[in-house]
């Protein structure tokens, strides 16, 4: 019996899976056991194929393959290289204690050609946690380098045979290095909007979700779509999670490395609760996780489904989202900041000034009805965008003019951390006749808080003032023209 070592995925954390692989005298069979999914057990035919197109004999024994840990389901086609590399050691052609110095994975072809596979990097983390070496496909050995300092990709099976058997030499692959640049907000071809442009820069700065509200035609989607510009560069443990994110969701390029830009989801409309916040089966990251570390764009938020939007409740305040299933528990990262825009009524003009609404009271009331007040309570800023007027037409922005200050992610601070903000008197009772007046919750009052913060930090303030205090609460939902929260 020869034993092997690889590994599955599981959200974003890799476990190690033991690959026994036993050949004995018998009717010729061949069988996976270890809970395996159908991807796994579909490997049969491929491995087979594979091993006799690149010029060895299958053998014709009774193939046992067991996959342990046994309770835990593995799922995925990475599970292909090892099995065969098990079944030519049973045969001779390969030491069986090489084989136990790396965490191995690969989909195989049919020729015998090593393909790329989902979650290399998480694997590639165990390996190094593990203390061994890595053998991986040739296409996944850049993204593999990032976690694992010695990574050998090879190409197809014959090769990987050689290699293990010293027959060849393989160059252990370099991590890329990092470095980033920030780019300049594109603001030049968005006109006026000067208070939206100003709370998105407070948004970007500080990771506060924001909704945009207006008519059509006021530059809504335009600004939207501006905020990644504003965002600091990926940290190299943020490039490492969305590059784990995006590998086990199949979404990296082959070749590739870590992600090096700030990821942007904008997804339709008509996307199902599942396809934002993830699920399925396999359990597959939705659109919010795929923002993780980025931005998540909801265009024209009130014609998404109600259940969509209410899902998001608990991601936006807790950054994470926790998918259960009988025998399953996943927890992805969801830490996006989220930009909306939304049309005040199913027509657009309810409150314009140049526009007539069309729309009924009831009509106006039901479209707003999906910004219940437990959502609304979790976006921290707001702002309705006016018609522009017929100046703002002839004036242009130099967007290499706006100063891009560097600023704590204040959004992201729990209650305890906002309490330990101190405040001046004024500002106390400043904060609590707000309170009253507005009605605030108490998620509500530690927002203009964080808000405050950004700002004050933004104008290089040494704490919190009360024209901070003012401008935050400037942005409340409650300034918006609503008639149903």
């Amino acid at each position: 019996m020869i034993t092997l070592f690889s590994g599955t995925v599981i959200g974003l954390d890799a476990l190690p899976v033991t690959v026994e692989i036993d050949l004995n005298n018998g009717l010729p069979t061949f069988e996976i056991v270890g809970l395996a999914g159908m991807a796994v057990r579909e490997s049969r035919e491929r491995v087979r194929a594979a091993i006799n197109n690149s010029g060895f004999n299958f053998p014709m024994k009774k193939i046992i393959v067991n996959l342990a840990p046994a309770a835990i389901k593995k799922e995925g086609t990475l599970f292909d290289l090892p099995i065969a590399l098990g079944i030519l050691a049973n045969l001779g052609y390969i030491q069986p204690t090489r084989l136990k110095e790396f965490i191995i994975a690969g989909e195989l072809s049919l020729a015998g050609e090593v393909r790329p596979v989902n979650g290399m990097l998480s694997l590639a983390e165990l390996a190094t946690k593990l203390g061994k070496k890595m053998l991986v496909p040739a296409a996944n050995s850049k993204e593999a380098a990032s976690g694992n300092k010695q990574v050998y990709g090879v190409k197809n099976l014959l090769e990987a045979v050689n290699f293990l058997k010293g027959e060849i030499s393989l160059k252990v692959i370099k991590p890329q290095s990092y470095h980033f640049e920030q780019e300049q907000p594109n603001w030049h071809n968005i006109k006026g909007q000067q208070v939206a442009k100003r709370m998105l820069m407070i948004a970007a700065c500080g990771h506060h979700h924001c909704l945009l509200m207006g008519a059509p035609g006021t530059g809504k989607t335009l600004l939207a779509n501006s905020v990644k510009n504003l965002l600091t560069p990926l940290t190299l443990p943020e490039a490492i999670e969305v590059t784990k994110i995006y590998s086990m969701a199949g979404l990296l390029q082959p070749n590739s490395g870590l992600v090096t830009t700030r990821p942007v989801r904008s997804p339709h409309h008509t996307i199902t609760q599942v396809g934002l916040v993830g699920g399925g089966n396999p359990i597959q990251p939705g659109e919010i996780t795929l923002a993780s570390h980025g931005v998540l764009i909801l265009d024209e938020m009130l014609e998404f489904s109600n259940q969509a939007l209410q899902a998001l409740r608990e991601p936006l305040e807790a950054g994470y989202v926790s998918i259960v299933r009988a025998n399953q528990r996943i927890k992805f990262p969801a830490k996006f900041l989220l930009v909306a825009t939304a049309n005040p009524c199913p027509c657009g003009f309810f409150g314009d000034d140049k526009q007539e609404c069309r729309c009924q009271i009831q009509q106006i009331r039901n479209y707003q009805k999906k910004l219940l007040g437990p959502l609304l309570d979790r976006i921290d800023l707001f702002t309705f965008l006016p018609n522009l007027d017929s100046d703002d037409y002839q004036k242009t922005e130099n967007s290499t003019d706006i100063i891009l200050p560097i600023t704590e992610k204040n959004g992201l601070m729990t209650d305890q951390e906002v309490q330990s903000i101190k405040l001046t008197g004024e500002c106390q009772q400043f904060l609590l006749k707000a309170q009253k007046r507005l009605n605030l919750s108490a998620r509500g009052y530690y927002k203009t808080i964080k808000i405050a913060k950004t700002i004050s930090e933004i104008e290089q303030a040494s704490s919190i003032e009360l024209p901070h205090l003012a401008e935050a609460l400037q942005y409340r939902w409650e300034n918006l023209n609503l008639v149903n929260v």
